[in-house]
This record gives C-alpha cells, sequence and structure tokens, in this order.
C-alpha cells in the first residue's frame, strides 16, 4: 500500500515540474562571478538546478547514514552470534554443585 502512495506522491509532483517548467519558458541571462556569462537559460533551470542539488544532497545523505546504521546492524549481529554461542555452551556444562538427596 505504501509503495502506491509513494507512486502517486512522484507522479504528483512530476506534473507539478512539468506545468512549472511550462509557465517558466522566458529566458533569462546569468552573470557568473568571475566574470562569466551564461546567457538564454530558461527560468524553470534556475529552479531546478538548486532542487537536483538538494536531492543529490539527501541522497548522499540518507545512503550515509543507512551505511552507518548496516554497521552497526552487522556489529551486533556478530556479538549476538557469539553470545549465543556463548550462552549455548554454558549450557551444555555439567553442574558442580547438584544437589544429592541421600
Amino acid at each position: 500500500m505504501i509503495g502506491w502512495i509513494n507512486l502517486l506522491f512522484v507522479l504528483a509532483l512530476a506534473v507539478m515540474a512539468v506545468l512549472f517548467a511550462a509557465t517558466n519558458q522566458r529566458e533569462v541571462t546569468i552573470q557568473l562571478p568571475g566574470g562569466l556569462f551564461v546567457s538564454e537559460i530558461p527560468l524553470f533551470v534556475l529552479a531546478f538546478v538548486p532542487l537536483f542539488l538538494g536531492f543529490l544532497a539527501g541522497t548522499i545523505s540518507a545512503w550515509s547514514s543507512r551505511m552507518n546504521y548496516r554497521r552497526q546492524s552487522d556489529l551486533l549481529q556478530s556479538q549476538n552470534q557469539k553470545l549465543e554461542a556463548e550462552l549455548a555452551n554454558l549450557r551444555n556444562q555439567p553442574l558442580d554443585n547438584d544437589l544429592h538427596v541421600s
């Protein structure tokens, strides 16, 4: 169900992006620092570039965070296996102070 909601959300964003691009076709000239000129760029490109860069930064941040969680999960899983092996070993050892009833 969540997959369908995500798909609908992405489709709605795509439609809004296309509508935004269609209504902002006017070309503008921008001047970059250092005397570089980039002329005749559609206005919607100036809006989409920062959005894309933000999306890229968020994706990299999420990937990095996920890698940290995965590393931590692997470490905890390794510790858990060692503790389970130790517990199984302790369960199989005979008790030294068994009570003998005479």
